[in-house]
């Protein structure tokens, strides 16, 4: 009779196998039951909802989420695009986020998907997907941030207040501005100007706007005020 200490070796090689690969989110259908279970059973593998688990430490302590907060993005990057391939992306609020340098994990995390089913999906540690059935992109709109799909920079920033002033917004907000590239920000001035004189008839302005130094580029204020010229509005000097 095999000892169980070899049945367990036997159980964390198929584990470290997946890992390997690169496998996060492990599917009930990725190791035999007999695996999965002992693996449970010692603490090993973490169910995180039914048919999917997350790997995990025997002596980690009673509701110590740091293992999961480790393992959260690439958790959802693998559980959506086993769900839905890669028709789905990130909401634009938290790709606006991620943009900003913000991987703060999110109690609840919103994704988009043509095929999504307007649903929350409890997760570990009081954290939760929500998948709402929407239209994806452009493909030339989507980026990718850390594994995950994003909307590119010109997307986001029209829609960035709805970011709650409590998570950071204007932080964010200035944070993406400065990692921007000249032209992103002038796309993104180009629509918001025609949004602007769509509804009021009338050219927008920036009144108060002071157009960044980006980083590495110290010509980027001279192509902002181009792009402000060019689009019939003056910036502050």
């Amino acid at each position: 009779m095999t000892p169980p200490s070899e049945k367990l070796a036997g159980s964390l090689d198929a584990l470290r196998f997946l890992q390997e690969r690169g496998v996060v989110a492990v599917r009930a259908a990725d190791l035999p039951r007999l695996h999965r279970e002992r693996l449970v059973r010692h603490g090993f593998l973490l169910p995180v909802m039914k048919g999917w688990y997350v790997a995990g430490s025997p002596d980690r302590r009673a509701g110590d989420s740091t293992g999961w907060y480790a393992s959260f993005w690439r958790f959802c990057a693998g559980y959506l695009r086993a769900r839905f391939d890669e028709a789905w992306c990130l909401s634009p609020e938290q790709s606006l986020m991620l943009h900003a340098g913000n991987g703060t994990v999110p109690e609840q995390l919103l994704v988009r998907a043509p095929q999504g089913r307007n649903r929350v999906t409890p997760l570990l540690h009081g954290t939760s997907l929500l998948e709402v059935r929407a239209a994806m992109p452009a493909a030339g709109d989507i980026v990718g941030l850390d594994g995950m799909p994003a909307e590119a920079p010109a997307g986001v920033l029209p829609l960035s207040r709805a970011v709650p002033e409590s998570e950071g917004r204007c932080e964010a907000g200035g944070k993406f501005l400065r990692a921007s590239s000249a032209g992103d920000v002038i796309r993104f001035l180009e629509q918001h100007l025609q949004v602007s004189r769509s509804e009021t008839g009338h050219r927008g302005g920036f009144v108060g706007f002071a157009p960044p130094v980006l980083p590495g580029d110290e010509d980027g204020r001279g192509a902002l005020r181009s792009g402000f010229r060019a689009a019939g509005t003056a910036p502050d000097p």
